[in-house]
């Protein structure tokens, strides 16, 4: 599985870099603008590669020929999602410096790694639909994706955050809303279930699958 995962991170190695980069101008700038997103930036910039990987290996026939080596099909999809992880898990952590940094407070800085996780982890969802439907495509994936993503995190958004946000007054009593906590972990908490799930779907689909 290791050499599967660094396959996946030297095909996109320059794309990684590049979006590493603007991930964290983003971040620091959004520390400043709306820290509840600065967690999010670095992190969604680093998964973006991703499913351009997974259609480059269709397009290249490399899929045809998993079920021939010494990994299993179940490795593969294992790696993939192995690699998606790390490079949420460096967003995250990238972000949660640099909020923590600006901002001075640890748990504005929770909450923005809690919006960052529910929004990461529910964009995971693109695997099962790439190995069901195919990264041929991946343009509607990638926009039904997008859509169920946003509208989970809008109504986080919109439903609790800016309303407690107007209420409290200012970022400091809002970062300390027991309501605002709870509801943004219950949020990155459905975003791990949604990866979860995803993985073994992806599993079961990918395991069936005719190549």
């Amino acid at each position: 599985m290791k050499g599967l995962i660094l396959s996946s991170f030297y095909a996109s190695k320059k794309s990684l870099i590049t979006f590493a980069i603007v991930g964290i101008v983003m971040s620091i700038l959004f520390s400043f603008v709306s820290p509840m997103m600065s967690c999010f930036m670095p992190m969604v910039m680093l998964i973006s590669p991703v499913s351009d990987n997974l259609k480059r290996e269709k397009e290249s026939k490399w899929m045809y020929y998993v079920s021939a080596l010494p990994s299993s099909r179940s490795t593969y999809v294992k790696a993939y999602f192995v690699f998606y992880l790390l490079l949420i898990v460096i967003g995250l952590v990238i972000g949660m410096v640099i909020c923590l940094v600006i901002t001075q407070n640890p748990m504005l800085m929770l909450l923005s790694a809690f919006i960052g996780i529910g929004l990461a982890c529910t964009y995971a969802i693109m695997f099962p639909l790439t190995f069901k439907f195919g990264p041929e495509n991946s343009n509607v994936i990638m926009i039904s994706t997008v859509f169920f993503a946003l509208i989970l995190f809008f109504a986080v958004w919109f439903l609790v955050v800016t309303p407690k946000l107007i209420q409290s007054g200012s970022i400091d009593k809002f970062s300390n809303n027991p309501t605002v906590l709870l509801i943004t972990g219950a949020y990155a908490l459905l975003g791990v279930i949604i990866f979860i799930g995803s993985y073994f779907s992806s599993l079961s689909i990918f395991k069936k699958q005719e190549l």
